[in-house]
């Protein structure tokens, strides 16, 4: 996989994703594996683009793509101080209605990928999503953030007291979905929060 289009953004603090979260009180550092638009070659000659594989694990099931890119970005920022200190790994979760319907979370498969090489605990047992708001894909801007104010809420916040959490998306966009997260987050006391994306669209 060396041919995919990595952001190289673990080891560079005040990349293009941290921007999206600095101003959050709990926040400690963001990075994102891939750029959404990049390309690929194969060895055929031709190429398909990131945002293809993130259409297939994500709307045509194929999940297990999600966890093979997201083992190879844990090996990859392995080599920066990026998982330092991470206590907890929680996923964006999906309402439960939404997650019948696709029979997956894709961003489960990544965050176990990264629990798997990191031998830290994934959690998807205190973060839920409460609402089952509409996809984010055809929003921009302040509509995006609108759609996701007060769709997440935290059971039993005192089990996660003073953890550093990474929080686990496939696409960072606007960062209003992890930015919500956070929010619901806040309820933990001490705890502090970093981003993990396994693409970027923010430029």
């Amino acid at each position: 996989m060396n041919s995919l289009p990595r952001t190289g953004q673990a080891a560079r603090r005040g990349n293009s994703t941290e921007d999206l979260f600095y101003r959050h009180p709990l926040f400690v550092r963001g990075a994102a594996f891939l750029d959404y638009e990049g390309v690929i070659p194969n060895d055929a000659g031709g190429s398909m683009c990131v945002r293809d594989l993130v259409h297939r694990f994500k709307f045509h099931r194929q999940p297990e793509l999600a966890y093979e890119l997201a083992h190879e970005a844990a090996l990859d920022f392995l080599q920066s101080d990026f998982f330092e200190e991470v206590d907890v790994i929680i996923p964006v979760p999906l309402h439960r209605r939404r997650f019948r319907w696709r029979g997956y979370n894709q961003s489960e498969y990544i965050a176990r990928a990264l629990s798997d090489v990191l031998k830290v605990p994934m959690d998807t047992e205190h973060l839920w999503r409460i609402r089952n708001n509409p996809q984010q894909a055809v929003m921009h801007g302040e509509e995006r953030r609108e759609n996701v104010r007060g769709v997440f809420a935290v059971t039993h916040p005192e089990e996660l007291y003073r953890k550093h959490i990474l929080l686990v998306d496939d696409v960072v966009t606007t960062g209003s979905t992890l930015l919500a997260c956070m929010e619901a987050l806040e309820v933990c006391r001490g705890c502090r929060i970093s981003v993990f994306g396994l693409a970027t669209a923010h430029h």
